[in-house]
């Protein structure tokens, strides 16, 4: 049966399709990874790039290629990684932005189409090589813009510029001596044959195989390679800026190293660099917006263990607050729980940072949600832990509050030697934060698994949270406390002393006070009163925008309790000031027998 046309539908479920094989095969593009540094990480990129993607249109019913094209595009660059997944971002990106107003696509309008995203793709790479993923692209579109001529059937457009795509491909190596040298072909280019293989067979079967296996490169005799980093750290992050584009952002990091990709899409830009100064480039950055999502992988490590796993991964969701540098250093991974002000959703600490959400929640007329992360996040990370770690322990918020530990547990589910452990934090912001450096501090000291385990439940026993509510209109907001309530808190000014109970971590009035200092200094005594059976306590403040408050606690609790230390001073999740309201600071330590 000839295919006259593409529209949403089709694209959808071709893409789909596609990224299915590259899970598939992620394993055998990681183990052929050699450039442009030999770390292993190509497969695992460019799935989880594309299951960025299906995640997305799994929930996506619109029919026009317009707006199907739109949400792969958004999803590819908020999930790109790598290498590999920032050219496919842009690949897609430029796509989306060619079939602007396109109900569907014909075959000659596809081939303006991806000739505009080739475009894209070479456009952001500051230095882009033959024998690559781009190559491949460069080949497989310049014989679709020759076949528009001669086909009107997307059939035959895809079974003839499938076959250029595998002979562009196995030409790699001729074009970059290091895959001749390795005896591979190059893994970017490889995933995109499998991308474009996915969707050959769903428009010539009309359904998605569950068994293509499409032989091509044997990697028994895949020969390792000793290649020198310049450049030790593979550097991400996004920048949500008005002010600049991605010639100044070029201009701007082309000195601080190399593989520099920078992909954008309105006033969002995924940077991708290696570098030996991430610090560096991220304040660069920051001169011309907001810089979030950081991340930064050392290379060299990977390069030394692609072969190695690490014993225990430790994963928490955002709702646990920690410095930022502290969760870098330590490589704590981070399920995104959501927040949604009315139609509006965001990912938490990944599309509005928690200063954002306290403003937000100030002036929307709508009172903010939460909603625990879907499956396919708690996947996500949970495939990257397994690659790299023999067991994962996830720390979550408590049950009683969110159904985010339970989500993590149906995850955990699908995968086998109970390789994710669950734990309920039964505490949140730097509560949750404290049993996590615990857990953190335990993996470094070489403890076994069910050591780790026990450590952190010994945690979850001995840490405590106090915050002074200074208003309980977002409590009553949220449907905390009726208006009875309010009316005589309100009345009599009120401030109600909050913790979360061991049992279950549900929060419960443990103090209230006439008045905000009141409250406050009434919550350095319960905090000297619970610490008074540990020899040792250590602290972490979080608030929701008031650091002069933070910073009044900081500097009591070391007078209270004679220390020199710095104590950590965080923003607070908005899990907790979605009821605790802007102006509160919290206050929670773990202690010591």
């Amino acid at each position: 049966m000839k295919i006259k046309y593409v529209d949403g539908k089709r694209l959808k479920q071709g893409i789909i399709a596609g990224s299915r094989l590259i899970n598939l095969m992620q394993t055998n593009l990681n183990k052929i990874n050699v450039f442009p540094v030999a770390d292993g990480d190509t497969g695992y990129n460019m799935a989880s790039t594309m299951n960025s993607i299906t995640c997305e249109l799994d929930n996506c019913s619109h029919r026009s290629i317009e707006e199907v094209s739109s949400v792969v595009a958004e999803s590819a660059i908020m999930g790109a990684q790598g290498n590999s997944g920032a050219i496919l971002a842009q690949f897609f990106n430029g796509f989306a932005e060619a079939v602007s107003g396109k109900i569907r696509l014909n075959v000659a309008s596809f081939a303006e189409a991806v000739k505009h995203a080739k475009n894209a793709a070479f456009e952001a790479m500051t230095d882009p090589r033959e024998g690559t993923i781009l190559t491949v692209i460069k080949d497989w579109t310049s014989h679709i813009e020759e076949k528009r001529w001669k086909t009107s059937d997307f059939v035959e457009l895809f079974q003839s510029s499938l076959q250029v795509a595998k002979q562009s491909l196995a030409d790699t190596p001729k074009k970059l001596k290091i895959l001749a040298k390795s005896g591979v072909v190059d893994a970017g280019a490889q995933g995109f044959v499998h991308l474009l293989e996915g969707i050959s067979h769903f428009i010539e079967k009309g359904q998605m195989s569950k068994q293509i296996r499409e032989s091509f490169q044997k990697l028994k005799n895949t020969r390792k390679v000793d290649s020198v980093l310049k450049y030790q750290y593979c550097t991400e992050c996004m920048l949500i800026s008005d002010k600049s584009n991605h010639h100044m952002i070029k201009k701007e990091l082309s000195a601080f190293g190399d593989s520099l990709i920078v992909i954008h899409r309105n006033n969002r830009f995924k940077i991708h660099i290696h570098s030996n100064e991430p610090e560096q480039v991220f304040q660069a950055l920051s001169r011309f917006g907001t810089v979030d999502m950081k991340k930064i992988d050392d290379m060299r490590t990977q390069q030394e263990r692609q072969h190695e796993k690490e014993p225990v991964a430790i994963i928490t969701d955002s709702a646990c607050d920690l410095p930022e540098r502290y969760l870098i250093e330590n490589n704590i991974f981070i399920v995104p729980t959501k927040l949604s002000f009315g139609p509006e959703t965001f990912l938490d600490k990944i599309e509005i940072t928690p200063a954002a959400f306290y403003e937000k929640l100030v002036s929307s007329k709508y009172h903010p949600t939460t909603s625990q992360p879907a499956i396919a996040s708690y996947k996500e990370i949970y495939e990257k832990v397994i690659r790299s770690y023999e067991k994962g322990i996830s720390i979550h918020l408590p049950r009683i509050h969110s159904g985010t530990l339970s989500g993590a547990e149906r995850a955990s589910k699908l995968y086998t030697d109970n390789a994710i452990t669950c734990i309920d934090g039964k505490n949140v912001s730097v509560g949750l934060g404290l049993v996590v450096m615990e857990a953190v501090e335990a993996v470094k000291a070489g403890l076994f698994h069910h050591q780790i385990v026990e450590k952190i439940k010994n945690a979850v026993e001995n840490v405590y949270l106090f915050a002074t509510i200074p208003t309980v209109d977002y409590m009553v907001r949220g449907g905390r406390i009726g208006k009875p309530k309010w009316l005589l808190a309100k009345t009599l000014n009120l401030k109600p002393i909050l913790t979360f109970d061991k049992k279950n971590g549900g929060a419960s009035l443990v103090g209230k006070a006439i008045g905000e200092k009141a409250g406050m200094h009434k919550t350095l005594n319960i905090i000297r009163k619970h610490a008074e059976p540990y020899k040792k306590v250590k602290f972490m403040i979080a608030h929701a925008n008031a650091k002069d408050k933070a910073k009044w606690y900081s500097v009591k609790l070391q007078e209270m309790f004679s220390s020199e230390d710095e104590i950590p001073i965080v923003d607070a999740a908005p899990v907790l000031g979605v009821h605790a309201g802007p102006g509160t600071a919290a206050v929670a330590f773990i202690g010591y027998k």
